[in-house]
């Protein structure tokens, strides 16, 4: 549940309705996508279960577009950031750990032009029968 209300902050989708897909469908947006939630069980250092985590990702193999390479990545930090984080730790004499930004993957716009329709993965409680999610933003990919 938390993984789709980080969804829903970020904007990543817009639910549509099945006659709004058929309107895209209609204007030449591709066949929707299935998606499926997958669980993982975060361990201590001793290996005791800690949480779960879950993430809603795309079925890419289920996609009727092809993509060329140069289009294919997820931009999570640029080289200049990287440049950035490492002068301020110099300056303030703190060392470089590593860090996690939660949804890196989500954060990523869209192209207008670039139409993804996806169906939430099966018994989504946020997601009325039916429904469709029209991506803003990208998503995870299998």
């Amino acid at each position: 549940m938390e993984e789709l209300n980080d969804l829903l902050k970020l904007g990543v989708y817009k639910e549509i309705s099945v006659e709004e897909y058929y309107q895209l469908q209609s204007k030449g947006a591709p066949k929707a996508i299935p998606t499926m939630c997958i669980l993982n069980i975060k361990h201590d250092k001793n290996g005791a279960p800690v949480r779960a985590k879950s993430r809603i990702v795309i079925l890419g193999n289920l996609e009727q577009c092809t993509w060329e390479k140069g289009e294919v990545y997820a931009l999570v930090i640029t080289q200049t950031q990287v440049c950035l984080l490492t002068l301020l730790a110099v300056s303030h004499k703190r060392a470089l750990k590593q860090a996690d930004c939660k949804n890196a993957f989500c954060r990523g716009v869209l192209p207008p032009k670039e139409v993804v329709i996806v169906r939430p993965p099966p018994g989504c409680p946020k997601s009325k029968q039916g429904a469709y999610w029209h991506l803003k933003k990208t998503l995870y990919r299998l």
